[in-house]
């Protein structure tokens, strides 16, 4: 999947980074990025249970900051 494969260089480069919580691998922010940015999970919230385009952002960047980083 090329999605995951972008999702997984980036996850590789994050957990290098000063402040990326310690203890995820880069496997597990991959997986973590990969679903989070899901466009079908998108759709679901923004389309289907009409988030704001940017209610949607900050809940999906509060999420993962959380959940990647210190």
């Amino acid at each position: 999947d090329p999605r995951y494969t972008v999702q997984s260089a980036a996850a590789r480069s994050l957990v290098t980074k000063p402040g990326a919580r310690a203890g995820v691998s880069a496997e597990r922010a991959a997986d973590l990025l990969y679903a989070m940015l899901c466009p079908a999970l998108y759709l679901v919230l923004v389309r289907d249970r009409r988030w704001p385009p940017e209610e949607w952002e900050e809940w999906a960047f509060s999420t993962l900051r959380d959940q990647l980083c210190e």
